[in-house]
């Protein structure tokens, strides 16, 4: 009789540490990036990884080889399989990954984006860090305060432009190519002696292939090309190689977003002559938050704080701070510290 009571007691007793150590079990937050392995997103990582740190989840940042919708799709099939707490995803293509979003919703796993304000209805929240309106209107303030600057500007007008062309990661990123059509808008109401030669190139998460494209540019247009802003965090880098190569930094103004310590270099050389960012780190740390605070059941509200980056705003499903970075020089941007 006795052994029988002590057998039930350790098996209650068992039971009990099996349900504590289940009820302590972190959540495990996925955050998943449009291409793994270049300094953006190496930046971002470091945000995971410290609000892994601070606020007790496990948290982690992964992303394919290259970016294209296909492989980024199954990586976040393959976590929805797994059954993690929460999926956040930096989308190479948003429509692509609708599906697969909501087969996670539907198996109660938290799905938040970044960069894709526009596509919201298979997603929980989306993330952003910047005012995306300001943040595509910016680049094309600068060009023309640099054509200035150079005393052009009084010789172009609408029947003999100033040509400049963008450069975004892919056709299908949503934000890159919301800012590069808010530029263009923003452009031809305010500055109509401003053309854009060619459609966006989908270059920028690549410094080779953006400077094979500007080098393919200036053989293109020659002296019509005035400008390249690049959307993506290679593309000015890419951008400035081939101007370099071409002797014309005092020709072609190269502005866009690139991370300060890799654009600082070629700020001091006049190759880069502006950039804007925001932290990705920031990025990073603001969905993991927000990931937590809705497993935690805490309900996301208009000047709720973000821990480093303020209130935030609540906009439908889309939750924003404004941090936007701005580069003038290489002292600036070595200022920023990353």
């Amino acid at each position: 009789m006795k052994r029988t009571i002590l057998v039930g007691v350790v098996f209650l007793l068992s039971v009990l540490l099996f349900s504590v150590a289940w009820a302590q079990k972190p959540y495990e937050i996925a955050v998943v990036v449009k291409i793994a392995g270049i300094p953006w997103f190496n930046r971002m990582a470091e945000g995971v990884e410290q609000a892994a740190k601070e606020l007790g989840v496990n948290a982690y940042l992964v992303g394919p080889a290259t970016a294209d919708p296909a492989p980024q799709v199954q990586m976040v099939e393959d976590l929805v399989t797994r059954g993690v707490n929460a999926i956040c995803v930096v989308p190479n293509d948003a429509k692509a990954l609708a599906p697969v979003f909501q087969k996670a919703r539907e198996k109660g796993i938290v799905v938040i984006t970044h960069e894709s304000p526009f596509e919201t209805e298979a997603i929980d929240w989306d993330v952003e860090t910047i005012d995306s309106v300001q943040y595509g209107k910016n680049p094309i303030d600068v060009i023309v305060e640099k054509l200035k600057e150079a005393g052009e500007l009084e010789k172009y007008t609408p029947e003999n432009p100033a040509g400049f062309v963008m450069l975004v990661g892919s056709l299908t990123v949503p934000l890159h190519n919301f800012w590069a059509d808010t530029a263009l808008a923003y452009a031809k109401e305010k500055y109509p002696f401003l053309k854009e030669l060619t459609s966006r190139l989908p270059t920028a998460e690549s410094v080779e292939d953006s400077r094979a494209a500007v080098l393919d540019l200036i053989t293109t247009y020659g002296d019509q090309l005035k400008a390249v802003i690049g959307w993506g965090s290679l593309g000015p880098i890419g951008a400035a190689q081939a101007v370099a190569e071409k002797g014309m930094e005092d020709k072609i103004i190269v502005v866009g977003s690139a991370i300060p310590s890799t654009v600082a270099p070629y700020l001091k050389t006049g190759a880069v002559d502006w950039a804007q960012l925001w932290d990705p780190k920031d990025a990073g740390y603001a969905m993991v938050y927000i990931a937590k605070q809705i497993l935690d059941g805490a309900e996301i509200k208009e000047g709720m704080e973000i821990p480093g980056l303020g209130p935030i705003k609540v906009e439908g499903k889309v939750i924003s701070v404004n941090q936007i970075k701005l580069m003038p020089n290489a002292e600036a941007a070595e200022a920023l510290g990353f």
